[in-house]
């Protein structure tokens, strides 16, 4: 039988000859086997029988399946699902997803029966845990800490930042409408522009800078 230290993988025969076994593919066969090479056989009792030492501690990772066998995550998922499905492999341990977290499975024999009003009928066990993450949990989820200050200083930022630009668009408003209406005096703004100009005109001798009349009609 299979173990840590034995290279050799046993099947059982009967199995061999099952027609549970008859409703798998050749990939979900090959996962199959994977599955029984994963166990650690051991004999225990006076008649020594063999029996598997890890049942309900196997693990088979969809990373390792993918990366080592090159098994696509869906057809690895769809091969789960027959081998629980016609009585091979069992869930002991639904995994949530996240580091150090795997399901462990179990080498089952329910397929002895299959096809009979004896055959226990199973089938993946949904995940009700709710591991998605969100705003509450994502710190005890990831092990890593909210960046309070920086989120705050870029808030308070953007409100300032908005604050200002409402304050000048409703002031430059405010003087076209007093324009409009005649409230101001345009020469003010002439005489403005014309100081502007010679100061210029002053610190850079080589331009010229035409001035702006300051009589009206």
């Amino acid at each position: 039988m299979s173990n840590s230290k034995n290279e050799n993988t046993w099947i059982l025969r009967k199995m061999i000859n099952s027609s549970a076994i008859k409703q798998l593919n050749g990939r979900a066969l090959h996962i199959l086997l994977l599955f029984l090479a994963r166990r650690q056989m051991q004999k225990v009792g006076r008649k020594k029988r063999w029996t598997i030492k890890n049942n309900g501690e196997i693990v088979f990772p969809y990373k390792e399946a993918q990366k080592r066998f090159y098994i696509p995550r869906s057809t690895f998922t769809r091969a789960i699902d027959n081998l629980i499905k016609y009585g091979f492999i069992d869930i002991a341990y639904l995994g949530g997803g996240l580091i150090g977290d795997c399901t462990k499975y179990s080498i089952s024999n329910r397929w002895k029966e299959f096809g009979t009003d004896k055959f226990v009928k199973k089938k993946r066990p949904k995940d009700t845990r709710g591991f998605g993450f969100t705003q509450k949990n994502w710190e005890d989820k990831t092990g890593k800490k909210r960046r309070e200050k920086l989120k705050s200083g870029i808030k308070n930022d953007t409100r300032t930042s908005n604050k200002n630009d409402t304050s000048e668009q409703k002031n430059r408003s405010q003087l076209v409408s007093k324009m409009m209406q005649g409230n101001l005096d345009i020469n003010f703004f002439i005489k403005k522009g014309e100081e502007v100009f010679q100061a210029l005109s002053r610190s850079h001798p080589q331009k010229r800078y035409c001035s702006v009349d300051s009589h009206t009609n």
